[in-house]
């Protein structure tokens, strides 16, 4: 059973404790301005905030998961607690993607073992790295929400990782021999959604993204995900036209073997990762249960909405880097 509860105002709350090494607390303090005396003040404020809110019904109050948000948002409680209202309403409007994220689930484990995104483990500086094999999908048998899905799935079972809140991620994105049938299935709302749930809504510290073998044919999709990104993630994208260009900036060895200098059996992470997602089953079928009155947030999901946001200054922005 899950050790924590849904109920916004249970009877007793967790204890916060931090579990990493002095490494780790010194570089949340640095990085994040967390320090023992304001995590403390801050899960509380939360926590008081959320009893009190009233349009949320149901959400966790556990440390590990208000510090998703406090982290991310540099313990700025006010941007941390605007960050869990788009967060539960992201969940709420896109259910077909966050609903029933069952590890057993037939399609769930179908898609998995096809190997187009896997979790790769931590790098040498403590990054969750995450490889995205896009030539991997296969159109015929899966559609865009088993991808989404899978993505979803990925980050609901790290995400409550410290290391992973702390260090961040690091995008692989492999879009080399990639064919046009398979991103056709995209659409453009999909694409749009997608990229703003990922980059608005959800809780993540992406350091790095490196798409390797960018095809032009796709440069409406990658427009799109631009749009959805702050500035400062921008400025983390990187694109390479090989992989052997890729060795300037990653560590290939963190690849999968099938990858020259990959040292990772791609079943074997395959496999962990189901099996990891299965230790958390419980937890990942209790946050369907979260809820929030979505007629009051419906304004979180029509800021910087639509196509508008891409304006002549970004349109075209990701052809001026190095794509192939």
């Amino acid at each position: 059973m899950a050790s924590w509860t849904v109920e916004k105002c249970p009877q007793k709350y967790d204890e916060c404790r931090f579990t990493l090494d002095a490494k780790h607390l010194e570089k949340a303090r640095i990085e994040l301005n967390e320090t023992n005396e304001n995590r403390e003040q801050s899960l509380a404020q939360m926590r008081d905030w959320i009893a009190k809110h009233p349009h949320i019904r149901k959400c966790r109050t556990d440390a590990l998961f208000l510090l998703r948000f406090l982290r991310m948002r540099k313990f700025s409680v006010p941007l941390a607690q605007e960050s869990l209202e788009r967060y539960l309403a992201m969940r709420q409007s896109f259910p077909q993607w966050f609903k029933n994220l069952d590890p057993l689930d037939k399609e769930i484990r179908d898609f998995n073992a096809a190997g187009m995104l896997i979790d790769l483990g931590r790098d040498s500086r403590g990054h969750t790295v995450v490889l995205l094999q896009a030539r991997v999908f296969n159109p015929d048998r899966f559609t865009v929400t088993h991808q989404i899905r899978q993505v979803m799935l990925l980050l609901e079972s790290t995400l409550d990782r410290e290391e992973t809140q702390i260090n961040g991620y690091v995008v692989i994105c492999d879009y080399r021999e990639v064919s046009l049938k398979q991103f056709v299935v995209w659409s453009i709302t999909d694409a749009s959604n997608t990229a703003k749930c990922i980059f608005q809504s959800l809780p993540v510290r992406i350091q790095e993204i490196h798409a390797i073998g960018v095809p032009k044919f796709i440069s409406f999709v990658t427009d799109l995900v631009l749009s959805s990104m702050s500035e400062k993630i921008r400025s983390r994208v990187l694109c390479h036209k090989s992989l052997e260009e890729t060795k300037k900036h990653l560590d290939l060895s963190i690849l999968t073997t099938d990858y020259e200098g990959g040292s990772q059996n791609p079943e074997h992470l395959k496999q962990d990762f189901i099996k990891r997602a299965e230790d958390r089953r419980s937890e990942l079928l209790l946050m369907d249960e979260m809820s929030i009155d979505i007629s009051h947030c419906r304004n979180l999901w029509q800021q910087n909405n639509g196509l508008s946001e891409i304006d002549a200054g970004l349109v075209g922005s990701f052809k001026k880097l190095n794509v192939d």
